[in-house]
């Protein structure tokens, strides 16, 4: 199939990165401390402080993708990677469906080489690997070059005729990003009940980890399956059964349900993380965000929590040209910011500065 990716969502974020909400989305703050100073500060874990991280992944371009799953992904407002093979007549016969509406959607793009059939050499591996991501990376707004989602396809024995090693040198030269393998993730081939894929979000909640679920065609009625249903066809009363938990475990806060990329920019830039209190004048507060990750492809804001004076009623965030406001809930504000992005300042703002203050 978190897109160098193309999707709907590179495109809104080239948009917003004009206005000055682009890397703060002012949230309510999860409890704090009681204890915590103002300034006292921590990395969400995942966006929007969510226990877990689910991704819903669409494999090999079937027409029940667009057909049905992806207006149920829009109607739900969730997201999916949909790893592509332009070389497949299943893309190239509705290629107009792929490259000028889909992406629209807010759908994600991820590498699934160009026609499915194997390599078979390195020179082989390459156009197969490589003709795919440029078909990825030339679709849509964006950076170029941008990280895309890889997923390796499920070939026949000896179809795949070149070594780890070179597989991770061609991964690398397209800035192709592995995801999470197939094994005992596959809707119908390993899991045939709604209930059991949801089983997989719950597993991720209670271990505040990410997990996900990969799918491969989608039941089509007569009206639309042209006499035939794609590769291990999932029930559509199924796909939405999942589909409605998943929104359902989003709404009442527990998932983040977003692409494989998006994903991966957030662990990668959280892991090296780090927040840091800087000098300020009095009713200020003022930070430093750094991450040791790229900044050419991990540009992904991060969750902040911060602990904010009692008196507080609202708070004004700033970093450059970026600015945001949030509420404090149990004396703490939510708020994203880029990591390396400059100085991060609170205060409060004019409608609500604190008792004895203009």
């Amino acid at each position: 199939m978190k897109p160098s990716r193309f999707s709907a969502k590179s495109m809104i974020y080239s948009i917003l990165s004009v206005t000055v909400a682009l890397f703060f989305t002012a949230r309510f703050a999860a409890a704090a401390a009681p204890d915590a100073q103002p300034g006292a500060t921590r990395i969400a874990k995942w966006k929007d402080d969510r226990k877990a991280v689910f991704l819903i992944m669409f494999d090999d371009s079937c027409p029940s993708h667009w057909q049905i799953a992806i207006p149920a992904l829009v109607a739900r407002n969730l997201v999916a990677t949909f790893y592509i093979n332009p070389g497949k007549a299943e893309y190239s016969k509705f290629k107009g469906k792929w490259e000028n509406e889909i992406w629209k959607t807010g759908m994600v793009y991820g590498d699934h080489t160009m026609t499915h059939q194997g390599v078979k050499d390195l020179e082989n591996a390459d156009w197969e690997i490589g003709a795919c991501a440029k078909v990825i990376t030339d679709i849509g707004p964006g950076k170029k070059p941008r990280l895309i989602s890889w997923g390796m396809p499920g070939v026949g024995p000896g179809k795949w005729n070149i070594s780890g090693e070179q597989l991770k040198s061609l991964l690398a030269k397209y800035h192709l990003v592995s995801r999470p393998t197939f094994d005992g993730h596959g809707a119908v081939y390993h899991w045939q009940k709604t209930e059991q894929m949801l089983a997989l979000a719950d597993k991720g909640i209670k271990a505040g980890d990410m997990e996900y679920l990969v799918i491969h065609g989608v039941e089509r009625g007569p009206d639309m399956n042209w006499g035939y249903q794609d590769f291990w066809a999932l029930k559509q009363t199924i796909l939405f059964g999942v589909l409605d938990g998943l929104k359902e475990r989003r709404d009442r806060g527990d998932l983040w349900i977003t692409d494989h990329i998006s994903y991966h920019q957030y662990l990668t830039e959280r892991t090296s993380a780090k927040v840091r209190t800087l000098p300020a004048g009095p009713g200020v507060i003022k930070l430093e965000l750094t991450s040791a990750a790229d900044p050419n492809f991990y540009d992904l804001p991060l969750t902040l929590v911060t602990q904010v004076p009692a008196g507080w009623r609202q708070c004004r965030i700033v970093q450059g040209t970026r600015t945001a406001t949030a509420v404090p809930v149990n004396g703490a504000v939510q708020f994203e910011a880029l990591p390396n992005g400059g100085p991060i300042t609170l205060e409060p703002s004019s409608a609500a500065a604190p008792a004895g203050k203009g």
